[in-house]
């Protein structure tokens, strides 16, 4: 009994199968992690949205049309201030949201509608129109049928180039593509393959808990070495990622995308940087307080073992 009792001094009980489902387990809560961090973030469509104005992507995106339409004036001939008298903020940001929900819902399977851009150009229509038929007032031109078709040329191409800015995430180009297939299969099973990884991890931390039930006090070591594992694995990529602007670099041609894209990477990378930051510092806390109860039983059999020696 003296013998045991020493031995579990020097280690830890069970070793051997405990770190090999310790690191099983370790291996699940990964994988569990990420499934979670997939199915909340990465292909959750109300992220996306919320990052556009998060990021200023919408913002930039104005601008963007806006000095596209400043330039178009030049070659047209019509005052920028009537192009851009229907253009207003926040119809420009509903409309890139709106893009970007129902390209992502259609690619991640959730929807079976094809994405359009819904952005209702009447207004600047009516203004462009209008300019045209009072110039034409103006200077005696006749209002025949090439005048009207030269203004829906005209038109037409700058509906066009704006339509085709409402992207910034690039969701209806990749949910128009032969790869939005592979999401469509994948993303609806996310449920799913989180409840298997879950059930895997339960059963290993229950088989930990049964082989190490005579010795309840060894268990905080265990967990805590997950927690650790599992933290620093997705923490030191993470930082490194944000804290050297790794992404930074990324080029895009236009801002409102890069604002987008960036924003919604280094939003993924900051709640993966708090919630690792967590595990790790309570697997850190978890080894300590294993550590702490280990030399205060080996205090406490140490005077039983001197008490009884001397009886």
């Amino acid at each position: 009994m003296e013998r045991g009792r020493d031995k579990g001094m020097k280690r830890l009980y069970h070793y051997r199968p405990m770190l090999t489902l310790a690191i099983f387990a370790s291996l699940f809560a990964v994988l569990t992690e990420a499934l979670i961090f997939c199915s909340t973030m990465v292909f959750n469509t109300d992220y996306y949205v919320w990052t556009i104005s998060n990021s200023g992507s919408d913002k930039a995106l104005y601008d963007e049309i806006d000095a596209y339409l400043g330039q178009y004036s030049g070659p047209t001939g019509v005052p920028k201030e009537v192009y851009t008298k229907s253009l207003n903020e926040e119809k420009v940001s509903s409309t890139a949201k709106k893009l970007t929900r129902n390209s992502l819902e259609y690619m991640f399977g959730r929807s079976l509608a094809k994405p359009e851009v819904d952005y209702d150009f009447t207004e600047f229509e009516n203004d462009v129109t209008e300019y045209f038929e009072k110039d034409a007032d103006e200077h005696k031109i006749e209002k025949d049928k090439k005048f009207y078709s030269d203004i829906d040329y005209t038109l037409d191409i700058a509906e066009k180039k704006i339509t085709s800015t409402f992207d910034v995430f690039m969701a209806k180009k990749l949910a128009t593509s032969s790869s939005s297939s592979v999401f469509r299969k994948i993303v609806p099973e996310l449920s799913l393959g989180i409840g298997i990884c879950v059930v895997v991890l339960a059963v290993l931390l229950g088989l930990m808990f049964y082989i190490d039930r005579h010795h309840p006090f060894d268990m905080p070591y265990w967990f805590g070495t997950i927690f650790f594992a599992c933290g620093a694995l997705f923490l030191i990529p993470s930082i490194f990622c944000r804290f050297t602007g790794y992404f930074d670099g990324l080029f895009m041609e236009d801002q409102s995308i890069y604002y987008a894209i960036t924003g919604a990477i280094y939003g993924v990378t900051d709640r993966l940087i708090l919630v690792n930051g967590i595990l790790l510092g309570l697997g850190i806390v978890l080894i300590i307080f294993a550590q702490v109860i280990h030399i205060f039983r080996v205090r406490e059999a140490k005077l039983y073992s001197h008490e009884h020696h001397h009886a």
